[in-house]
């Protein structure tokens, strides 16, 4: 089981045990909240998510190669 104790410390003590109490609740609201940010707000996250890999790819790029970044001066 993955646990992600940053976030499990952050909820209330009642919505923890709702999670725990019913599992397939929390699910499927998850499922259905993600569905709708998706359908919402999909672009902007896709943009933010490939911009984040292309600026993570050519940094590693950069390093690999030994050029030293634009700022480091």
């Amino acid at each position: 089981m993955i646990r992600i104790s940053q976030l499990e410390k952050a909820l209330p003590d009642d919505v923890r045990r709702t999670v725990r109490d019913h599992p397939l609740i929390a699910i499927v609201t998850g499922a259905l909240a993600g569905f709708y940010v998706g359908r919402s707000h999909g672009r902007e996250i896709l943009t933010a998510l490939v911009g984040l890999g292309v600026s993570a790819g050519a940094a590693n790029a950069r390093r690999l190669l030994g050029v030293e970044p634009r700022g480091a001066r």
